[in-house]
């Protein structure tokens, strides 16, 4: 259970940075912000938060 854990959080990470890693470049070169992009970012960070607070048993 803590190897599933563990591999929920790094894809949820990962997800999370690669969101927000292109709202950061959209906006430098296009001046403006992907609302979507934002919104993944965000929602993959709480689940990261989630799963790395979850105790397991």
């Amino acid at each position: 259970m803590k190897i599933l854990k563990w591999i929920l959080f790094v894809i949820f990470s990962v997800a999370s940075v690669l969101s927000l890693v292109v709202v950061y470049f959209m906006y430098n070169n296009l001046s403006f912000i992907d609302y979507p992009y934002v919104i993944s970012g965000l929602v993959f960070l709480i689940f990261a938060l989630i799963t790395y607070n979850y105790k397991v048993k």
